[in-house]
Order: structure tokens, then sequence, then C-alpha cells
């Protein structure tokens, strides 16, 4: 259930002292959220994202020197407290940073997303589709990488990755969040935009 590594929890009064609880219901009343800043504690966490409902869990995923992997995960009481966290508190503020929330796919009976795509941001401007899909190999085997292009042809700054599997997509934003490219701390999160439209890109597929 907790394979991602140690993390600073709330404890008494801070997670109620009692970690994750079990099973699916369980699950449907987490968030994952990304893009934190590296000085935000479990205790910053918890208050932020109490603003919608009654959070019984907060952690910040750590390093193992104990430096914060700029994630974390968030228990409410309810399930839909965890949606309204979801549509309402994504890009909402945290200590000068924009977060964004959406569900704990991570679950011990495998079920992750199925999907295969994910979203890159905050990328440098000199980062060519080549280069993001080089980094992006560490998680696993890359179909194809896009880097959005504007209408002048220069990088919008984020792109798209292809995995051939779910597993290796979840891995990408489990892993490669925050992870240094070309001088920057990229954030990954699933492609929300799969199979729409987004505008032209520089791509270069399998390989």
């Amino acid at each position: 259930e907790q394979s991602r590594g140690s993390g600073g929890g709330g404890g008494v009064g801070g997670g109620g002292g009692r970690g994750f609880a079990s099973g699916g219901d369980a699950q449907s009343r987490r968030c994952y959220v990304g893009n934190l800043s590296w000085d935000v504690a479990w205790q910053d966490l918890k208050d932020h994202m109490r603003q919608v409902g009654d959070v019984v869990f907060s952690e910040v995923m750590t390093e193992g020197d104990g430096r914060s992997k700029g994630c974390g995960i968030v228990e409410y009481a309810t399930a839909a407290e965890a949606q309204e966290a979801i549509s309402t508190l994504t890009d909402s503020d945290l200590k000068g940073r924009m977060i964004f929330v959406r569900e704990d796919r991570e679950t011990s009976s495998g079920g992750p997303s199925r999907q295969c795509s994910v979203y890159v941001g905050n990328l440098a401007f000199e980062t060519s589709w080549q280069d993001l899909k080089d980094h992006m190999r560490a998680a696993g085997n890359v179909d194809q990488a896009n880097v959005l292009m504007s209408d002048d042809g220069r990088s919008k700054g984020c792109g798209i990755v292809q995995y051939q599997k779910p597993q290796e997509a979840a891995r990408a934003i489990r892993e490669l969040q925050n992870s240094m490219l070309h001088g920057r701390p990229i954030f990954v999160r699933e492609d929300r935009e799969a199979g729409g439209g987004r505008g032209s890109g520089g791509g270069g597929g399998g390989g």
C-alpha cells in the first residue's frame, strides 16, 4: 500500500494518528497533491486542504535524506470532500506555487489509471522532444514525446509523453516529479486532454 517511500505524515492532531485506511472506500477519499514547494510540511498541506473538508491524514513524500519530493497525499473524511478538493483546489496557491490535485491512484490491488500519457510542465525553452524523451525514459518505454509549440515555433514550456504501459506513466508521475531537466524542476501529471486537440507540437515516435 505505501510503496511511495517515506513521508512526513500527520500524527495526533495532524493525521489522527492512524495513517491510511484500507480498502476501496478509503481510496476514494484520498487525493494526490503535486507541485508542492520544497518547504511545505504535512501541517501546511493539511491546513491548505481543509478548506474543502475534514482532513483526517496528510503526508508529504520525502527522499531518503528527508527532502520533500514535492508531492503528498491527503485523506478526507468523505469521498465527496476528496472530489471537491480535486475540482476546486487544483491550481490554488500554496506557498507561492500552483498545486494540482487528483485522485490517488496507487492501490494495493494494482489498479492505477489506464492512462498511458503524461503532461510535463516547466520545461526549459531549449528542451527538444528528443531531450524530453530521453529524460522520461527513466520511468519506462516511451512511445512518443511531444513538446508543444506556439504559432511562432517557440516551445510553450510543456509537453506530452506517451508510454507503452499505464504503470510506466504512473511511475513517471511518482518518480520524475520535480526531477531536473536542463536546470529546471519539471512537473508531471496525467494527461487530462488525451485524444483532444491542443495545437501543434514537435514530436518524435518510437525507438
